[in-house]
């Protein structure tokens, strides 16, 4: 089961990058929350403005299993319990839908301390290549994130992240690299990768439409 989730998450990150290269991609094309899964003959995932969540929507996600923080040698890695992400919609509709990170907080990490440092922004991107889906690659803009280990600290940057999957109670599934972008000297050099699941329970039900 560990393995199929690993596919599972594999295949949609490379999804989410054919999703931010090439013409016709998800950069051009209008992002929407809906309340229903809407889809044309043609197979296009669009969304009637009145089933469209207004801006100022409030988006709530928290964490179904451990997120890893996977930090290089000699480091370790950093398994957190608990791990809340809220942030606010600034439109209703958008390319690409731009939303405020309120809160993006980690907890029960063992012997390692995980905190957010700079929430910034969350951009979300309806994922049109290879082919439409109701989901949405999802991409950190400012946000910096900390990563103590008794005397060493480390601080990151999360850049794109991972993937938001509509449905009636929708998901989203964090992977990605963490870049490096300072701490102290006893932090190791390099970049880290992490990945976890989250369940969104607001707004309930979402999907990612046009």
């Amino acid at each position: 089961m560990k393995g199929m989730k690993i596919l599972l998450l594999g295949a949609m990150a490379a999804m989410a990058l054919m999703a931010t290269i090439g013409a016709g991609t998800a950069a051009a094309t209008p992002t929407t929350l809906c309340e229903i899964e809407e889809t044309t003959i043609g197979g296009l995932p669009i969304c009637a403005p009145e089933n469209q969540y207004l801006a100022g929507t409030m988006i709530h996600a928290h964490l179904e299993e451990k997120t890893k923080l996977m930090i290089p040698k000699p480091f370790g890695v950093a398994e957190c319990e608990e791990s809340t992400l809220t942030a606010t919609t600034e439109a209703q509709t958008a390319m690409p839908l731009g939303a405020i990170v309120n809160e993006f907080t980690f907890g029960k990490c063992g012997e390692y301390e995980v905190k957010t440092l700079i929430p910034g922004t969350l951009d979300i991107e309806i994922i049109d290549l290879p082919f439409w889906t109701h989901n949405g690659t999802l991409t950190f803009t400012g946000t910096k994130i900390t990563v103590k280990k008794g005397e060493i600290d480390c601080e990151y940057t999360v850049g794109h992240t991972g993937v938001l999957t509509g449905g009636a109670m929708a998901t989203i599934d964090l992977l990605g690299q963490l870049t490096r972008v300072g701490g102290n000297a006893k932090c190791p050099l390099g970049n880290a990768q992490w990945n976890g699941s989250y369940t969104v329970t607001e707004p309930e039900p979402l999907w990612i439409g046009m």
